[in-house]
């Protein structure tokens, strides 16, 4: 297969699936932008060209992990009138993402490659995929389904609960019947602020 010399958004798509399937198999060390070219059947110079060096490109990874996060967050949602099946739809779409793209995930929430570092630019776009579940939050405070005053504290704990499970379950910790385990963790992280 030629080499790829076209530098665009699908190369760069590409190259951040192969350098995730790069890091999540056979670990850091072995994330080099000259395998990951040959991996991709495409040209050294078009990754340096996409990316610059090799945090470049797990700032990427990092951002793009985020952002295919924060599409999945933004739309579960849409048109869904009742505030609490909003929210569950919100866990759903977490999981549904992170099993999606389980190559990016580590990266996002571990530290697989010590040396690497979110810059300001990476951080921003993880912090905005957890901004529609804070805005669900409060859709369901004001609607009186939740009781509290602090849409983003409980937010924050219903995210923890929801990356526990799915961290466990992509570390095949969850052996037995896994959707039916997440259902119930919606459940159970919920009823501290459900108006009973």
């Amino acid at each position: 297969m030629p080499a790829v010399k076209t530098h665009t958004a699908d190369l760069a798509s590409q190259l951040v699936d192969a350098a995730g399937r790069i890091l999540a198999t056979d670990g850091a060390a072995a994330l080099t932008l000259r395998r990951l070219a040959q991996t991709a059947s495409t040209s050294t110079m078009a990754v340096y060209t996409l990316f610059g060096d090799k945090q470049g490109l797990l700032a990427a990874m990092y951002r793009e992990g985020y952002r295919r996060l924060g599409a999945a967050m933004a739309s579960a949602a849409e048109g869904v009138e009742d505030p609490l099946e909003a929210m569950v739809r919100y866990g759903r779409a977490y999981r549904a993402a992170a099993l999606a793209n389980p190559h990016l995930y580590d990266l996002m929430f571990g530290r697989p490659v010590p040396a690497f570092t979110p810059d300001e630019d990476a951080k921003q776009v993880a912090d905005a995929t957890f901004q529609p579940l804070v805005a669900g939050v409060q859709r369901c405070l004001d609607a009186g389904a939740f009781v509290g005053d602090d849409a983003e504290r409980i937010a924050f704990h219903l995210w923890a609960v929801s990356h526990g499970m799915v961290s466990l379950e992509l570390a095949g910790h969850l052996t037995a019947d896994a959707d039916k385990a997440y259902e119930e963790s919606l459940v159970l992280s919920s009823w501290p602020f459900l108006n009973l």
